[in-house]
């Protein structure tokens, strides 16, 4: 996924805070499932909401 982690000219993603370790291993995970992932302007997204067993809908039931 060009340009998540670097902006047009070289500006770096800024925290607020330095990371937790296990913070950066969740990044890892995150940047390496992300990487493959190319965007598109002439191609529509779009949230699919996964019904909730319990009877409603929750945001971790959320998938893009």
């Amino acid at each position: 996924m060009k340009g998540l982690w670097w902006e047009e000219g070289g500006a770096e993603w800024s925290w607020r805070r330095r990371l937790w370790e296990w913070e950066e291993e969740m990044l890892g995970e995150c940047r390496g499932i992300l990487s493959d992932i190319v965007l598109q302007p002439s191609v529509a997204d779009h949230w699919l909401w996964r019904h909730d067993p319990g009877g409603g809908y929750a945001v971790r039931s959320a998938y893009l």
